[in-house]
């Protein structure tokens, strides 16, 4: 009897789950198909049922942008906060496990188009997200924000020396709050007052007589 389609897509998910844990923590070149279905309790013949490839598989994980995305939409627009715990020293390597754009960010450089364009489009998802209402997409202090705690943590992880990975992260905290900081509305300058020049008033100045003189005949 052949299976049902909601234990089929039980199955897949198990996979699915099984091999995003795994990239994030190995990275793509030292996790295999074997690795996967072992996690899984599968064998390697059940893979092929679900996924065509390790390719396409990766393609995928990396698609869904679990980690710092995840958080963002979780937050209800609390962008600072969100990415103040994103980058608190404390277990760093645990959330750095946990963020696909920045555990994956090597493995994606050397992957497949298919992986770097879903990359792309997380970070797009991202960038915007972390805008909230600032109108564009792409705007500039969110980029800006998003490299700083993506690159951040990535530096930190990298880095062995654990008072360095600190200061990374304590620094990369500190410039995201001051570019995602409430902006002040910008008041329109007053335009300044035209001097006039000195010749100009010397000439208003004389007609100034005339102008009397004439006046006074005109009534006599």
């Amino acid at each position: 009897m052949p299976p049902s389609q909601g234990h089929s897509a039980r199955v897949r998910a198990e996979i699915f789950q099984h091999a995003a844990r795994l990239f994030r923590l190995r990275g793509y070149a030292g996790t295999s198909i074997d690795d996967i279905m072992l996690a899984a309790g599968l064998t390697r013949g059940a893979f092929y049922a679900h996924f065509k490839s390790k390719d396409d598989l990766f393609a995928e994980v990396v698609g869904t942008g679990h980690g710092l995305p995840v958080r963002m939409r979780a937050g209800d627009g609390k962008v600072r906060d969100v990415l103040d715990g994103y980058l608190a020293k404390e277990g760093f390597t645990a959330t750095l496990r946990d963020c696909t754009l920045a555990s994956l960010v090597g493995d994606v450089a050397r992957a497949s188009l298919p992986a770097q364009l879903a990359y792309a489009n997380v970070l797009y998802g991202l960038i915007g997200e972390m805008a909230g209402g600032r109108g564009r997409r792409l705007d500039a202090d969110a980029t800006a924000a998003a490299i700083l705690a993506v690159g951040g943590l990535s530096l930190a992880q990298a880095s062995g020396d654990r008072r360095l990975s600190d200061w990374l992260l304590r620094c990369a905290r500190r410039a995201v709050r001051a570019l995602l900081a409430p902006k002040e509305p910008v008041r329109p300058r007053a335009s300044p007052k035209r001097k006039r020049s000195r010749s100009r008033r010397k000439a208003v100045a004389a007609r100034r007589p005339r102008r009397a003189a004439r006046s006074r005949g005109g009534r006599a």
